[in-house]
């Protein structure tokens, strides 16, 4: 393109063509080797030297096993922009400070995920110019990637040019100030290498995750090497199989047991009874007619139910099931819902939750705007909007950060939404979750015990909550494993009853209407809607 714009003389402004000509008159040899010996300034000198010199023998501050690996990476973009000094912009020296740089980049956003989502003000180590060191990373090897295209780019001169396809060895000299960059720079590496040797030690000694202070004192440690040992993937830690979803055929690695009496609780009270029993008259559909039924909630102020499909579909009914409204979200477009799972209402409007704790609701409305409902729905039947426009709350949680949920109930005398995990391979902890449901933000976390007499050595931690709904302060949660109803007290999150569960079929989604709660039950590949009797009801 450029050759045709300077060679060709297509019509481009001339003021632009002026001004691309300057950058390529600019990267003649010796401008080349100034930019080249201040990048290395600004890469290895300054932001190691400092980390180094101030950080390191000042402060005290004793560099993470991450932190080496970064100063390691801006070490080999240093190093190699020293060689380009003296020998030229060798195709392999280009290589080895792109490597360096993917290397470092990678190093550093690893480094930073564990900090940047905390709260403002909060981070690992010491901090530069009021940014942290693995930040300022981010920053150095950005530039570095940019710097060394906008040289490519524009470097003209023959001789610069020449250097990538050269075959011999091309000594260059040194102007006073690249004499200067190179000893400094070997100086802070020389630096590190010694800070390397007192705070983390020879090889196979790594250096800690979370380090000492500088001292001959130090202690060294190979234990990082013991990650190894663990089965290496692709996916990381951060990933944990999809948890199990009433009307889907997938199978999953966690095996349910429907026997209410092998669960860890001494004593279950009997099953309770089925007043009706008929199937939804109506099948749900979500995006491209996909998905399963799945959450179900009462709205007590207009006699109303909510009823959601895995794949974006809500569906409003009276009393009798029959539906008055529907809508299919644009669900591939915003944040990711994965499946949504269970509803409940917030006044009017229908609050729906992904697995992944990622939420949007649906309203009533009277008069809809045009463009919101092409934005949001990709059907609806009318009379129904997008609650939230265009927002999809993500609810941030802590000791839960690694589960699923797959339950979702408003305490109709608070503000309060609650949501119970399900265990995995990872984390396997019963975690009640409270959710503002104004800012839509995490109100409160808190591991669920028991008040009631547990068998000797067994605990909660294999019940599988995938339906649920409050009642009195009380949510009365069902677990698929060992299928029993669980009245979980929501001031301290103890269970104070437990009841075995009639044989139904996998229950999606339920809700409490006075003295009846109604279950979404999947059994041969119908979806039927069970009446039962509620222990608590009025």
């Amino acid at each position: 393109m450029l050759y045709y714009v300077f060679h060709r003389q297509l019509d481009v402004p001339a003021a632009l063509r002026g001004v691309l000509g300057g950058l390529y008159e600019f990267f003649n040899e010796k401008n080349f080797d100034f930019i080249m010996a201040s990048a290395v300034l600004l890469v290895l000198a300054i932001p190691v030297g400092i980390a180094n010199i101030y950080l390191g023998y000042v402060i005290g501050e004793g560099p993470c096993t991450l932190c080496w690996w970064e100063r390691i990476g801006m070490v080999v973009v240093g190093v190699a922009g020293i060689l380009i000094l003296r020998y030229g912009l060798k195709a392999r020296y280009i290589a080895a400070v792109l490597f360096g740089a993917a290397y470092g980049i990678f190093m550093t956003l690893r480094h930073a995920s564990f900090s940047l989502y905390r709260d403002v003000g909060m981070g690992f180590g010491g901090y530069i110019f009021g940014a942290h060191t693995y930040t300022w990373g981010i920053l150095v090897y950005w530039v570095v990637v940019v710097a060394m295209g906008l040289m490519m780019l524009f470097a003209k001169d023959k001789v610069v040019s020449g250097d990538i396809s050269r075959s011999g060895t091309r000594i260059k000299s040194l102007s006073a100030y690249s004499k200067f960059v190179i000893a400094l720079s070997l100086f802070v590496i020389l630096s590190n290498a010694l800070q390397a040797l007192i705070s983390a030690g020879i090889p196979p000694y790594s250096g800690k995750g979370d380090p000492e202070r500088i001292s001959l004192n130090n202690t060294w440690t190979s234990g990082v090497w013991k990650r190894f040992e663990k089965p290496f993937s692709f996916v990381g830690a951060n990933v944990v199989e999809d948890p199990f979803i009433a009307g889907e055929p997938k199978e999953i690695s966690v095996k349910f047991n429907s026997d209410p009496s092998t669960g860890a609780f001494v004593d279950v009270k009997p099953a309770l009874s089925v007043k009706n029993s008929f199937p939804l008259p109506f099948e749900t559909k979500g995006i491209f007619g996909k998905g399963v039924t799945s959450g179900l909630a009462y709205n007590a102020k207009n006699d109303t139910f909510g009823i959601s499909n895995t794949e974006g579909g809500v569906y409003f009914t009276d009393a009798n099931f029959k539906e008055i409204a529907h809508a299919i979200i644009d669900k591939p477009n915003g944040r990711n819902i994965k499946k949504a799972v269970a509803s409940t209402f917030v006044d009017d409007m229908l609050v729906t939750t992904g697995f992944n704790k990622t939420t949007f609701a649906v309203k009533p409305a009277q008069n809809v705007d045009a463009y919101h409902e092409w934005r949001y729905f990709r059907e609806n039947s009318g009379g129904l909007e997008s609650a939230w426009k265009f927002d999809r709350p993500a609810l941030l949680t802590i000791r839960a950060k690694k589960q699923y949920v797959l339950t979702l109930a408003k305490d109709p005398q608070s503000t309060y939404m609650y949501m119970i995990t399900v265990p995995n391979e990872r984390a396997k902890n019963l975690i009640l979750i409270k959710v503002d449901s104004k800012d839509k933000m995490l109100s409160g976390e808190t591991i669920v015990t028991s008040a009631l007499a547990l068998k000797d050595k067994r605990d909660l931690k294999d019940y599988y909550v995938t339906a649920g709904d409050v009642t009195g302060g009380k949510f009365l949660a069902y677990s698929k494993n060992y299928n029993t109803l669980l009245v979980i007290d929501l001031a301290d999150a103890k269970i104070t009853d437990a009841y075995a569960m009639p044989q139904i079929g996998d229950i999606s989604g339920m809700a409490i209407k006075g003295g009846s709660i109604y279950a979404l039950a999947h059994k041969d590949g119908k979806v039927n809607v069970v009446e039962l009797n509620n222990p608590l009801g009025e």
